[in-house]
């Protein structure tokens, strides 16, 4: 199977400080590599590089071509980034929103805003919603880009409970379909609901690379967000009431 992306030895620096360094990945269709790590770490930092949008070190490829080979153009045919909450002083609709990420393809537009449960929105203003109404706006904008290559920080930021487990729902669904996504999470429940790779960067520098179900390990994450941690049953949840707990 033909790799999607090719990160190797990639290096991540911001404001000359080094996030991470000698990063060696690879993502296929269909799979999902999450990225974890405490704040700071350069988790977003990553995701920024390899949208182009911020310089990296070593090489990184997309689809065999070098990324630092292809404009502007050619990578948005293979890649869509979804970071924060873009601006919303240009006074676009819902709509409006939906019918830019759709390009000419606009006949899943109502598909798309009912299964992000928007449909009702999609005449209102996008200074008028909420930060969960922009996010599940955001999604559903993203749902319409056909790229083959997801890069999403925080997808399920600012949403609500139910609207968390349809957002991990639709990656696992998008998974399916064929996409290849790298996503930043803070959640380790919703990591584990959808990664098959972890990257997990320590705020040091160091980083690494490989199989979920070898490095969703109740050690190895309590030291990388030095927190502690419980297994129940096949889960690993925080551990609220563990080290802090009053007596």
């Amino acid at each position: 199977m033909k790799a999607l992306m090719k990160l190797s030895d990639v290096a991540v620096s911001r404001g000359g400080k080094p996030l991470l360094s000698a990063l060696n990945c690879v993502l296929h269709p269909g799979q999902v590599v999450v990225v974890l790590g405490p704040n700071g770490a350069g988790k977003s930092s990553l995701l920024l590089a390899l949208a182009g949008l911020i310089p990296a070190d070593g090489v990184i490829s997309i689809s065999g071509q070098p990324l630092s080979g292809l404009s502007k153009h050619e990578l948005t045919r293979h890649i869509a980034w979804q970071g924060d909450l873009p601006p919303t002083e240009f006074g676009l609709t819902v709509r409006q929103r939906l019918e830019l990420a759709a390009g000419e393809e606009t006949g899943q537009i109502e598909v798309v805003a009912t299964d992000m449960d928007i449909a009702p929105l999609l005449s209102r203003a996008l200074g008028k919603l909420s930060s969960g109404e922009r996010q599940r706006t955001e999604l559903a904008a993203l749902m319409l880009r056909d790229v083959p290559i997801w890069l999403l920080d925080e997808p399920a930021a600012h949403l609500d409970l139910k609207h968390q487990i349809r957002c991990m729902q639709m990656l696992r669904e998008q998974r399916a379909r064929g996409r290849a996504m790298m996503i930043v999470l803070h959640d380790i429940q919703q990591a584990m609901s959808v990664a098959d790779y972890l990257i997990l960067i320590d705020g040091k520098g160091a980083v690494e690379y490989g199989e979920a179900e070898t490095l969703f390990d109740i050690r190895r994450l309590s030291q990388l967000f030095a927190a502690p941690l419980k297994q129940e049953g096949s889960l690993l949840i925080p551990d609220y009431r563990g080290t802090h707990e009053a007596t």
